[in-house]
C-alpha cells in the first residue's frame, strides 16, 4: 500500500482506535494472546486505509504482573520486590506491544511504537503529557502511532498504571493539528448492556445525558487493573466533552472493525453528544482554538502605537534604584507593581493548567490576574474549576471576574448568572467585555445589543462589586467611555489596537463561515479599532476612575508609557499565554515568574531613567512624554 495515498486520504481526519486487553488476549490465562482475533483486527485495520492512532491494553500480558504488586496502589514498601514488579509490568507490555508492532510492519503498514511511560507522568493526580508533537508527525507521515497501557511514574517518587482508555481522553485533548472523527473501543462484547425491567439487552444508541442514570448488566468478572466497563464510562464521559462520538463494538465478529472504521451499519453502542452539549462544546473547544492560533500564527495587529510615545530621559537621577516605588493600591488592595495577567482563558482542561500558573505566579509576585470570559462556567458546572483554581491558588491576590455583553444581553440572562461569576472565583472585581467586532466575526456571534444599558442598570442597582468596562482590542472612543462613566462603571480596561487581532484569530478558526461573500470580512476588519495609546487618553479626558491599559504593551517599559498617557495599570496577556505555555510544556512555573520580575525591573529603571519616584508622580504627566507620527495625528487631529 502506498503510504502518500494513505496520507492524502486522511484530510486531516483520525480516529482513535482502541483494542482492549480482554478481546486480544484471554485476561484468565497470563501471557496468552488471540493470533487469530489479533491477525483479523489488524488485517480491517489495513484494509480499511483510515489514518488512525491505535491503542491497545494489558490484558494477560500486564494485568496480573501489575496485578499481583499492587502497581496501580503506588509505591508501598511492605511489598515485596515491587519496584522489580513495576520493571517487569513494564517490560512485558513492551513485548506484547512490539508483538503488535511486528505483525502491522509485516502486513506493510508503517506503525511505530509510542512508549507511554516516556511521555506522560503524573503530578499530583493529574496526568501531564508532555508532547504530542511526535504523534502529530507520524500521523503526518502517514505512520500508525501505537500507544498502549503502561506504567506512570509520578512526580512524587510514586506510579500507578495508566490505561489505554485514560491515553484516548489525553490524545483527544492534545491532538490539535487533526480532527478526531471519532474513537472506536474494540471489545470482546457487543457493547454496553444495560438492565431493562430485569433482563439484559444491548444499549445501541446513547446520549451523553444518558451516561449517568445507566443501570448496568453484570456481566463476567476478569483481572482488570483499570477499572472496567464503568471505570471506561466514565472516560467516555469526558471524552464527549470534546464533542468526539464514541462506538463500542465487539471485535471479534468478523468484519465489526472494519465497519466501524469505514461508517458502515452494525450492532454496536453508539454514544453521541447532545444538542446541547454539541452548543457547548463548540464553545469549549473555541476555548482552545484561541489559545492555540494565538501561539501558533501571528495574529498580532500590524501597528503597535506604543512605539510612538517617547519618554524624555533625565541623565542625573535623585534617587536610589531600589527606592523607586512600584507599589500601587487597586480597589482597596494592596499589588506590588502596577502589573495586571489580562483575561486570557477558562473552561478548559488546559485553561485550567494554564490558570494555575498564571495563578500561581500572580500570587508569587503579587499583582492583579483576570480570568477569561465566564460563560462556559454558566453553562457547563464542569467547567467551573478551571477558573475556580485561581481563586483556589491565589487567596489574597485582586482578581478579576469576566462576563461579556452579549450574555448580559441574552433573553435567558438574570442577575443570578453575574453573581454566579462573582462566586466562582470570589471575585474583587468584575468586568464587562465589549467585544462587538469579535462577535461580528464569528459565524455564532451575538451582535444584539439594544438592552445593555436596561441589564447594567439592574446589576448595579442590586450588586456593590467594582465592575470594569473592557474591551478587547478594538478600544474606547471619547462618547462612550463618557457614557460607560455616567452609567456607573467604575474603572475601565482600554484593550486598544496594538496587541492580538481577534478578528486575525476568527479568520484562521472560523475560514469557511463566509463563503457566501467574495471576501472574508474578518480580514476586511483584521486592524480595526482604537489605538491603546489613544484609547487610553480618550477614556482619561473623561474619567477621573481607574485605568488598565492592555493591547500591544510589550515590556515594562510600555507599562511606563501606558500610565504616563493616564493609565493606572499595565495589562498584559499574550506575553503571559507564551510564558505559561512555556511553563505547561516544561512543566514549570518559573517563566512566568521570571517574566513578571522582569516587567518590574523594567518598570523600575524606566522611572529611575526619568528621575520619577513613584506611580502616582508619573501618572498622566504629559512633562515625561513626547507622542510623534500617527499617534501625535490621532490625539491632535
Amino acid at each position: 500500500m502506498d503510504e502518500c495515498e494513505i496520507k492524502l486520504k486522511s484530510k486531516n481526519e483520525i480516529i482513535l482506535l482502541k483494542l482492549g486487553g480482554s478481546l486480544l488476549t484471554d485476561k484468565n490465562k497470563p501471557f496468552s494472546l488471540r493470533e487469530d482475533i489479533l491477525e483479523n483486527c489488524l488485517n480491517q485495520i489495513i484494509e480499511s486505509n483510515k489514518s488512525i492512532v491505535l491503542i491497545h491494553g494489558g490484558g494477560s500480558f500486564g494485568h496480573p504482573i501489575a496485578k499481583k504488586y499492587q502497581i496501580s496502589q503506588g509505591l508501598n514498601d511492605s511489598i515485596k520486590d515491587q519496584i522489580i514488579g513495576l520493571s517487569k509490568t513494564h517490560e512485558v507490555m513492551n513485548k506484547f506491544n512490539s508483538i503488535i508492532i511486528n505483525k502491522i510492519l509485516d502486513k506493510g503498514r508503517s506503525a511505530i511504537s509510542v512508549q507511554p511511560s516516556s511521555i506522560f507522568v503524573q503530578d499530583f493526580n493529574e496526568i501531564i503529557f508532555k508532547s504530542i508533537d511526535p504523534i502529530e508527525k507520524m500521523l503526518e507521515l502517514g505512520i500508525i502511532p501505537v500507544l498502549y497501557g503502561d506504567i506512570l511514574l509520578s512526580w512524587d517518587s510514586s506510579f500507578t498504571i495508566l490505561s489505554g482508555d485514560q491515553i484516548i481522553l489525553k490524545l483527544c485533548e492534545k491532538i490539535q493539528k487533526f480532527k478526531i472523527s471519532k474513537v472506536i473501543f474494540g471489545i470482546e462484547e457487543d457493547g454496553i448492556y444495560i438492565e431493562d425491567n430485569g433482563h439484559k439487552r444491548l444499549a445501541l444508541k446513547l446520549k451523553y445525558n444518558d451516561l449517568p442514570n445507566l443501570k448496568l448488566a453484570e456481566l463476567d468478572q476478569k483481572i482488570d487493573v483499570t477499572g472496567g466497563i464503568k471505570g471506561k464510562l466514565e472516560i467516555i464521559k469526558e471524552i464527549i466533552k470534546f464533542n468526539v462520538p464514541v462506538q463500542i463494538v465487539n471485535g471479534i465478529k468478523n468484519q465489526n472493525i472494519l465497519k466501524a472504521l469505514n461508517d458502515q451499519y452494525l450492532e454496536c453502542t453508539r454514544i453521541e453528544p447532545t444538542s446541547e452539549r454539541k452548543s457547548i462544546n463548540k464553545l469549549y473547544n473555541r476555548k482552545i482554538e484561541h489559545i492555540k492560533i494565538s501561539l501558533e500564527h501571528n495574529v498580532q495587529h500590524v501597528k503597535n502605537y506604543f512605539d510612538e510615545v517617547n519618554l524624555i530621559h533625565h541623565p542625573l537621577p535623585e534617587y536610589e534604584l531600589e527606592d523607586i516605588n512600584l507599589s500601587v493600591d487597586f480597589f482597596k488592595k494592596k499589588i506590588s507593581a502596577p502589573i495586571c495577567i489580562s483575561a486570557i482563558t477558562g473552561g478548559h482542561e488546559i485553561s485550567k493548567v494554564i490558570n494555575n500558573i498564571l495563578a500561581n505566579a500572580a500570587s508569587s509576585e503579587k499583582i492583579i490576574m483576570s480570568v477569561g470570559s465566564q460563560r462556559i462556567g454558566l453553562e457547563d458546572p464542569s467547567t467551573v474549576d478551571s477558573f475556580k483554581i485561581v481563586r483556589d491558588i491565589a487567596p489574597n491576590i485582586p482578581i478579576i471576574g469576566n462576563l461579556g455583553i452579549g450574555q448580559l444581553c441574552d433573553l435567558t440572562f438574570n442577575i443570578d448568572n453575574f453573581k454566579k461569576c462573582i462566586e466562582m472565583i470570589n471575585a474583587d472585581v468584575m468586568a464587562i467585555h465589549f467585544n462587538a467586532l469579535h462577535e461580528l466575526v464569528q459565524s455564532e456571534g451575538n451582535i444584539s445589543y439594544k438592552n445593555f444599558e436596561e441589564r447594567f442598570k439592574e446589576i448595579r442597582k442590586n450588586l456593590k462589586i467594582p465592575i470594569i468596562a473592557k474591551e478587547v482590542g478594538t478600544g474606547f472612543n471619547t462618547d462612550l467611555a463618557l457614557k460607560l462613566d455616567l452609567l456607573g462603571f467604575d474603572g475601565f480596561d482600554v484593550g486598544g489596537t496594538g496587541g492580538t487581532s481577534f478578528a486575525a484569530i476568527e479568520s484562521i478558526r472560523d475560514a469557511d463561515s463566509f463563503e457566501a461573500y467574495t471576501r472574508k470580512i474578518s480580514d476586511t476588519f483584521r486592524e480595526w479599532g482604537v489605538p491603546t495609546p489613544v484609547s487610553i487618553m480618550n477614556v482619561r479626558k473623561v474619567s477621573k476612575k481607574l485605568i488598565i491599559g492592555t493591547g500591544g504593551l510589550k515590556t515594562g517599559v510600555d507599562i511606563a508609557k501606558a500610565i504616563v498617557l493616564g493609565a493606572d495599570i499595565g495589562g498584559f496577556a499574550f506575553k503571559f499565554l507564551k510564558s505559561a505555555w512555556q511553563d505547561y510544556k516544561n512543566n514549570t512555573q518559573s517563566n512566568t515568574i521570571k517574566e513578571i520580575k522582569t516587567l518590574k525591573q523594567e518598570l523600575r529603571s524606566s522611572l529611575w531613567l526619568m528621575n520619577v519616584e513613584n506611580i502616582s508622580k508619573l501618572r498622566n504627566n504629559k512633562n515625561k512624554r513626547i507622542l510623534v507620527g500617527e499617534l501625535y495625528q490621532w490625539v491632535n487631529q
